[in-house]
């Protein structure tokens, strides 16, 4: 036990504890030659290097006699890094990107954007097949109630539909994400990279969110409607994932075909003049920088990356649904 309080108290501890002690006539010195915060800091320095044996025995002797007002404020304790990253403030403003803290995912090139094409995964097994008419039944469901079928489609009813089904499609990879990571630590197994993969398309759909809220701010009521709803899909999709994570990427995979349709629909209702105004308005700021797109994108642009968002992610649910739990992940950050 000493051994343990001696090794701490000789390290970052003993440096901190009533430096003014350690320091004795070179503190008045000090104050003479360098005004201010300088002279603060020049007092750590001398601290640093005042520390002797003696002053370790004493910081040794207080502690085992329960004596800890000479404990040190944690904001004065170096972290063991600090003097490998001396970087001063003015630099790290400088280089500290806003919105910079996103998972690694593709950057789309516009020959990629626009060869994103419609496809269908034909259903193998009774497990495909009610994975694919659970969306089917879902989307049609949501179509009526949204009103989405209902007259000539616009912004608002396109805003709404947007907003509220990021909300949902947020959700799978967070909870496999969740599921796996915690599989992980009860079995005592690697993961194989699945991970990385969920989580990221869990952040990129919210980012999808992100970006529609920049045009639209949703009601208070719309608010409640996405609380019960991700409510219910979050409850129904963790226990489906524990029963059959087989079923739950192939139900994604098939959300994600249904994803890519829409948003060809959104395309052409643009193009057609339906939502005309979305070929010369200026894509979110947010959008810009997440997919590195040219800052006088319009909203059709971000239309289509998020549309090559889905169609990955269409690719990307369907592999892991024909792969073993086990198997390893082929696709790497970022990809």
């Amino acid at each position: 036990m000493a051994l343990v309080i001696k090794s701490f108290c000789s390290g970052a501890l003993c440096r901190a504890i009533k430096p003014e002690l350690m320091l004795g006539r070179y503190s008045s010195t000090l104050q003479n030659v360098i005004p201010g915060n300088a002279v603060h800091n020049a007092e750590e320095n001398v601290a640093r290097n005042l520390s002797t044996k003696a002053d370790v025995e004493e910081n040794i002797k207080q502690f085992k006699k329960g004596n800890f007002e000479t404990l040190p404020d944690p904001g004065l304790v170096e972290h063991f890094r600090a003097r490998k990253q001396v970087v001063s403030n003015s630099l790290k403003e400088v280089t500290k990107e806003k919105d910079g803290y996103t998972l690694p995912h593709p950057i789309w090139l516009p020959d990629e954007t626009h060869s994103v094409k419609i496809t269908h995964k034909e259903p193998e097994g009774r497990m495909d097949v009610l994975a694919y008419y659970s969306i089917q039944a879902i989307r049609r469901t949501f179509d009526v109630f949204s009103g989405f079928t209902i007259g000539q489609r616009n912004e608002t009813k396109w805003l709404r539909r947007v907003i509220f089904l990021e909300t949902v499609a947020a959700v799978p990879g967070m909870v496999g994400a969740m599921y796996r990571h915690l599989a992980s630590l009860r079995k005592m197994k690697r993961d194989h990279g699945w991970i990385h993969t969920l989580l990221e398309e869990a952040e990129n759909e919210r980012m999808h969110l992100m970006t529609a809220l920049q045009v639209k701010k949703p009601s208070a009521f719309f608010r409640f409607c996405v609380l019960i709803s991700q409510g219910v899909f979050v409850n129904f999709f963790t226990v489906s994932y524990l029963i059959s994570p087989r079923f739950c990427h192939r139900f994604v995979g098939y959300l994600e075909e249904e994803a890519v349709k829409t948003y060809t629909m959104c395309l052409k209702d643009i193009d057609s003049g339906l939502l005309g105004s979305w070929a010369t308005k200026p894509a979110p700021e947010i959008a810009i920088k997440y997919w590195k797109m040219h800052p006088e994108s319009t909203m059709r642009d971000v239309i289509l990356v998020i549309r090559a968002d889905e169609a990955h992610h269409r690719l990307v649910n369907h592999t892991l649904s024909s792969l073993g739990p086990y198997e390893p992940n082929p696709y790497l950050p970022g990809q």
